[in-house]
């Protein structure tokens, strides 16, 4: 603390507080949150997370992440809301809300048109003005509706200017048109300038200080910046830390303080639970039947490797993990044998579903930070073993767990 000014403890959590934090929720991803449809569900995750970062020492969450997943293969899509803006923004409005009902703030990322992470750092995103308003910024006028402290912009430029010195989209846009009255931090490391990005309308460069230190108050004193721009600046990031109380009270929170709890591990399952999706039930092979004796659970995410969060910033280490072979073996009847098979031998795997009355098949595609996907498949041979898993054993139950879309032949 500086001047009596509270330090901003910023941290990453869209599926929890991550940066190897330990003894922390590890979440279903907000791809999977935003399924359920259920703005009270989003509200009270929103409330859990913030409770989970003050535990561990923040005040800033870096979230929610809400970008529009245009590109099916998208890395990040796991963090993001989907692909329509309607229900981005109501998920967006009720997170919002129950993050700084807790007093920590919230920040809206990554504005905007951040669309993929393969070439994020230097690709342009075209987009016209009706497609912005309609497709792109929706979702963000809904978290300044909600009342959002900050805003994160992104590492993409829009139009041929990158989004964290473009005059269009921060002052003309997002502080102009729709009102927002916190601040704007830059993604880690996509500030590019020191008096283009202060005059587009960037008021805190993150994590260093290569442009906002020394070269902003050079540019100052040079008449380069206004004065009365660093007085923006510094007004945007001290209201909403006024408004959500972070003067009136220390956070003796640390990274060491454990922050799990069993409320939270129940609303973890509640989240889970409300949020599966089913595509299909062909001959009410669900729920399993208490006649069925004998179950197979067959693949490596059904146990020795099984995905329960992407990379990344959104990566979180999960406190425990209960693989579908464990929870299925705790919840079968006495009556009912469950075994597994990884499919390393193909054969092997044949045989047990064979042999069995239903065989459960897991399924799972892992994406992270930094980089696209490279297909839509679900890869590792995945496919294949499902297929030949149904010629064997029509009562074939498929599970997914899948960072975003996939095909399904």
């Amino acid at each position: 603390m500086q001047w009596g000014i509270p330090s901003q403890n910023e941290e990453d959590g869209p599926q929890g507080v991550a940066d190897g934090v330990k003894d922390v929720t590890c979440w279903p991803s907000a791809l999977t949150i935003v399924s359920s449809w259920d703005r009270s569900l989003y509200n009270q995750f929103g409330v859990a997370q913030a409770e989970e970062q003050k535990t561990k020492g923040s005040n800033i969450i870096l979230g929610p992440m809400t970008n529009i997943a245009r590109v099916p293969v998208g890395g990040r899509n796991f963090e993001s809301t989907g692909e329509d803006p309607v229900l981005a923004s109501a998920y967006v409005s009720q997170y919002v809300k129950g993050v700084q009902s807790q007093g920590i703030m919230a920040c809206a990322k990554h504005y905007a048109d951040n669309n993929q992470e393969s070439s994020r750092g230097t690709v342009s995103a075209i987009v016209d003005e009706r497609t912005q308003w309609e497709l792109y910024y929706p979702h963000f006028q809904a978290a300044i509706d909600a009342g959002v402290g900050s805003f994160m912009c992104s590492y993409n430029k829009i139009n041929g200017t990158y989004a964290c010195e473009n005059d269009k989209i921060l002052n003309k846009d997002l502080k102009g048109k729709m009102g927002f009255k916190g601040f704007v931090m830059s993604d880690w490391g996509a500030t590019h300038s020191t008096v283009q990005a202060a005059n587009a309308g960037l008021d805190q460069e993150m994590p260093t200080s290569n442009f906002f230190g020394d070269a902003l108050m050079s540019a100052i004193k040079a008449g380069q910046v206004p004065e009365s721009r660093l007085t923006d600046m510094a007004q945007r990031i001290l209201t909403p830390m006024f408004a959500l109380g972070m003067f009136d009270r220390t956070n003796p929170g640390t990274t060491d303080t454990p922050a799990r709890s069993t409320e939270h591990d129940t609303l973890s399952r509640v989240l889970a639970e409300n949020t599966a999706v089913l595509l299909k039930n062909d001959g009410g092979i669900l729920p399993i039947p208490s006649s069925v004796r004998s179950i197979a659970v067959i693949g490596k995410a059904g146990h020795w490797e099984p995905v329960v969060h992407g990379g990344g910033s959104g990566s979180v280490i999960p406190p425990y993990i209960i693989t579908a072979f464990q929870g299925l073996e705790e919840a079968a009847p006495i009556t009912t044998t469950v075994k597994y098979d990884d499919a390393t031998d193909l054969q092997s795997a044949l045989k047990l579903a064979a042999s069995s009355d239903v065989a459960i098949v897991v399924a799972s595609v892992f994406s992270h930070e930094g980089q696209d996907r490279f297909d839509l498949l679900l890869g590792g041979g995945q496919d294949n073993l499902i297929e030949k898993i149904v010629q064997v054993q029509p009562r074939t139950i498929v599970v997914l767990d899948i960072a975003g879309a996939v095909e399904m032949p």
